[in-house]
């Protein structure tokens, strides 16, 4: 005789299943509708702007930095684009170098500034000056000489020179040779260079102490020459010394020549220039009278 094993039912199993699904739903849905109400309430009755502290700033008042920002106590916190306030305090006030608003949870907005200040002249359109900051924001235009206790920089074509724009060249490789370079100086020698002329990037020069010129070359190994330049002004010149350092390579180093050298080498280049001007002319003489005798 065989046992028979009877089987639950699987109906009150499916049903479960079902209930449990149901209830996934359920929840999810209550989730939904309790996320979607937290959203609404932030946008509206949470998160109110109570008080806006501004850090950083002495040339312009809070309020002035507040008012460009567009900020306003009772406006909600999560209804201002950041990005877009701060972009709007740059354009509208000048003398900001860069800035960052914030949102300090609950009830609080902090816009920090870093005010800007001259760092630079550029010469551009032949007898015009622009200040710009080190970041190339242009502060002021339309100078009509440089301040001489600022670097001058020449040699650039500049485009769009208006205040509170960014640095533009037509040659963009000048651009960015300038500032490596001046990377490398706020490194290596911060405020020695009284001046560079980029005209030729093959023939960069600069001023250093406003004593000594040096013909630097192309921007090539710029950080290594720098370097040895500067260890030779330092550590083997007088203080006091003025004159030219010429850098002819890595292998043969560079030559300093003083400005009394200097002077006697044109004038001893000017007189050899006259001395050939004289003789090409007796030349030319004689040739006229060989010639008239004929």
């Amino acid at each position: 005789m065989r046992d028979v094993v009877k089987s639950q039912p699987a109906q009150p199993v499916r049903r479960r299943r079902r209930r449990r699904k149901n209830l996934s739903l359920y929840y999810l849905m209550i989730f939904l509708i309790c996320g979607i109400i937290l959203f609404v309430l932030s946008r509206t009755v949470l998160f109110r702007i109570k008080t806006i502290e501004v850090v950083g700033n002495s040339r312009y008042t809070a309020q002035e930095l507040i008012d460009a920002a567009g900020l306003r106590v009772g406006r909600n916190m999560y209804n201002v684009d950041l990005k877009e306030a701060e972009e709007d305090i740059m354009d509208e006030l000048i003398y900001i170098d860069s800035v960052s608003v914030r949102r300090k949870l609950p009830d609080k907005m902090v816009i920090t500034v870093e005010e800007a200040s001259a760092f630079a002249c550029c010469q551009y359109e032949g007898s015009r000056y622009a200040t710009i900051t080190r970041s190339g924001r242009y502060l002021e235009t339309e100078q009509s000489s440089p301040r001489a206790e600022l670097m001058q920089i020449y040699g650039l074509e500049l485009v769009e020179v208006e205040r509170g724009k960014s640095l533009k060249c037509t040659d963009e490789d000048k651009l960015e040779v300038l500032n490596q370079l001046l990377d490398a100086i706020d490194e290596i020698c911060p405020g020695k260079i009284s001046y560079i002329d980029i005209t030729n990037r093959a023939d960069i020069v600069m001023g250093y102490g406003g004593r000594i010129d040096i013909e630097f070359g192309s921007s090539l190994d710029y950080e290594y020459k720098l370097r040895y330049i500067t260890a030779i002004i330092q550590d083997n010149l007088e203080p006091d010394a003025q004159g030219r350092i010429i850098y002819h390579s890595a292998s043969a180093g560079a030559s300093f020549i003083t400005n009394d050298d200097l002077e006697q080498m044109q004038e001893e280049l000017g007189e050899r220039k006259e001395q050939a001007q004289q003789t090409q002319q007796q030349q030319q003489t004689q040739e006229n009278g060989e010639n008239q005798e004929e």
